[in-house]
């Protein structure tokens, strides 16, 4: 039977307690598609061509696209990138719409390719750093939700401690005093505002080789450790706007009379890592048609979560019910499934057009590790029933303007949403643009912009109950430099 006693004095009320709780926010299927979805930061030369770079590299992006790309080079070469993105959210909740942003600027790479002497053919070695993902986002929503349900009752529905804790339920027993579960007065009609910050990224440290294996037949690999941290740090607030709820929400507890505010802030920080390979091939076919193909094999990411909760409840008079803030420390894997790219490019001498295409079956995800068995088995079975297989696109041009050491570049990605059933509006779609300017024999600088928009949506509690309708953006600025020898 539970204890429904608390600590209280004159203003407010501090539970001193250290408690296991069903997780607000637990490992789930979304996780997953974190970090599967591919990242779309390289450089600036083949960003403003819209990363269709599979077949066109001879730069350091051949370790992110198609380790065959190396033996393209000419040179030993030396580069390195920042970039700045912009995320911006424009929410619709229950008809009230809020706009939020959040920014990022990081060095993103920095690469050393070594061509190695031959007495025929290509070798190029790499090795470097390369920040290829990058999580920034943000989320503002402040609305009425008129209908009858809460995270006060859902948290409730599934015997969760932190209503119990805030006085915000209390426990139900049989007519012999026997514990059944938890009851709330709460039943809805409650003002409802949060805001979330997602930040972090994924940074790779690489080593790869591309060889001429026989008259323009090139073959390479590469082998990447990859390491980076996340955190999503959200704030949730429910409000009794219209004074519904004047009798104790504890029945034990007079003082949790005219309930006013529920609050939570519940961070999740990961640490991860995980070992990568890749390797591809290209064919140069009749002196101006490139073809060639990569995989990407499935990566395990080692994750250690740190999940943080401090939650408070407010009602008459200033009286406040106080969680002392509480951490837990749990490790698993997710794996992300393969990646499978063909492309071929064509050189028109002033004009190059390059396509690829890229399949990631998005059902082979998986969750393992420390998790509770029964919480790996029902993530896995959603990620079976709920996602798909999708060809991604990317499509680019590289212009050399006549008479100058400029070039002007384009490019479109687009990528579909992971999700069966999910609409069109759903799908990520940028657009790309960029220039070059080869300032000497041995050096080169690239600038690239990408604007990327789509739709989404987000669940603060159960399926369809307190759902957050998204449009987002991204503007991400990417800056090369490249030195030759």
């Amino acid at each position: 039977m539970k204890n429904s006693s608390k600590i209280i004095g004159q203003k407010f009320v501090i539970i001193i307690a250290l408690f296991s709780s069903g997780l607000i926010f637990s490992q789930n299927e979304n996780d997953a598609v974190r970090l599967a979805v591919p990242g779309i930061i390289s450089n600036a030369r083949a960003l403003g061509m819209g990363n269709s770079s599979s077949t066109r590299s001879g730069d350091y992006s051949a370790m992110l696209f198609n380790p065959a790309g190396l033996a393209l080079s000419h040179h030993s070469q030396l580069t390195g990138s920042f970039y700045h993105r912009y995320h911006e959210n424009t929410s619709n909740f229950f008809d009230e719409e809020t706009y939020y942003k959040n920014s990022a600027t990081e060095f993103n790479q920095l690469g050393y390719m070594y061509k190695a002497p031959t007495t025929q053919g290509s070798l190029v070695y790499g090795f470097g750093y390369q920040r290829n993902k990058d999580f920034t986002s943000s989320l503002d929503f402040n609305g009425f939700n008129p209908n009858n349900n809460s995270m006060i009752q859902d948290l409730t529905d599934r015997n969760d401690d932190v209503p119990y804790l805030l006085g915000l339920s209390y426990p139900l027993n049989d007519v012999d005093n026997i514990y059944i579960k938890d009851t709330t007065h709460i039943n809805g009609r409650l003002g409802q505002s949060g805001t979330i910050f997602e930040e972090g990224g994924i940074n790779r440290y690489s080593f790869g080789a591309g060889i001429e294996v026989a008259k323009d037949v090139y073959f390479g690999g590469s082998l990447n450790y990859l390491s980076g941290k996340y955190s999503n740090d959200r704030e949730y607030y429910e409000d009794d706007w219209d004074k519904h709820y004047n009798e104790p929400t504890d029945v034990n507890d007079p003082n949790t009379k005219n309930f006013n505010t529920f609050y939570v802030n519940d961070v999740i920080s990961w640490d991860m890592h995980a070992w990568e390979f890749r390797f591809g091939f290209i064919i140069d076919w009749m002196d101006f048609i490139r073809i060639g193909g990569s995989t990407k094999l499935p990566t395990t990411f080692h994750i250690k979560e740190n999940y943080y909760l401090e939650a408070y409840s407010q009602f008459d008079r200033d009286y406040f019910i106080d969680i002392v803030p509480s951490e837990s420390l749990v490790d698993y894997q997710i794996k992300t499934p393969l990646e499978f790219a063909l492309g071929t490019s064509i050189d028109l001498h002033l004009l190059n057009i390059n396509a690829q295409a890229t399949f990631i079956d998005y059902s082979q995800m998986e969750f393992s590790g420390d998790l509770n068995l029964s919480m790996i088995k029902e993530n896995n079975r959603v990620i079976n029933a709920n996602f798909r297989s999708v060809l991604n696109y990317n499509l680019g041009a590289e212009l050399k303007i006549p008479f100058t050491e400029i070039r002007a570049r384009a490019g479109i990605m687009y990528y579909p949403s992971p999700y069966k059933g999910d609409p069109i509006e759903f799908n990520r779609f940028y657009l790309n643009a960029g220039a070059g300017i080869v300032a000497s024999e041995s050096l080169i600088f690239d600038v690239a912009y990408s604007y990327g928009f789509w739709d989404t949506y987000s669940d603060n509690y159960g399926a369809g109950q307190s759902r957050v309708f998204q449009s987002v953006s991204s503007h991400t600025v990417l800056i090369t430099t490249t030195i030759m020898y």
